[in-house]
């Protein structure tokens, strides 16, 4: 997810550089309930230290994350 929101960063600035101007939220679906809620939820636990940063980059960025469940 981390690398997701990297690549919408940088699509949103890359807009930006040519004038397009961008004032809401992007969204992001996801099927993972648990990436979700480590994204939305700011306290750290000992199990998700190894993914922080991430979590801290994905939560920082203006996005939106929604839930999609997976189809087979």
């Amino acid at each position: 997810m981390a690398l997701l929101t990297a690549e919408v960063t940088w699509l949103r600035w890359l807009l930006t550089d040519f004038g397009v101007s961008i004032t809401t939220s992007t969204l992001v679906l996801s099927d993972s309930i648990g990436d979700i809620s480590i994204a939305r939820d700011p306290v750290k636990h000992e199990l998700t230290k190894h993914i922080g940063v991430d979590a801290f980059y994905t939560r920082a960025q203006v996005i939106a994350l929604q839930y999609v469940p997976l189809e087979l």
